[in-house]
């Protein structure tokens, strides 16, 4: 029983190590604050209803909810 456990052991040892160098790698890695900053603007920007302004970056998205209310009086 104690032979087959350190079999199965051995046998994930090769993904253990890789799976171990690889999160080591991304653990050191600054994150770059500068770009995250730059995709939550554009976010909130692509989220923006109404009529939008004419400097649009998000080109795919277009005015809406521009006659919400008008009914309600």
């Amino acid at each position: 029983l104690a032979m087959a456990s350190s079999s199965k052991l051995l046998a994930f040892l090769p993904l253990l190590l890789l799976s171990s160098s690889f999160v080591s790698r991304v653990a050191l890695a600054a994150p770059d604050y500068s770009e995250a900053l730059k995709k939550a603007i554009l976010f909130f920007e692509a989220q923006r209803s109404g009529k939008l302004p004419a400097n649009q970056r998000v080109q795919w998205r277009g005015d809406s909810a521009v006659r919400d209310g008008s009914t309600a009086g």
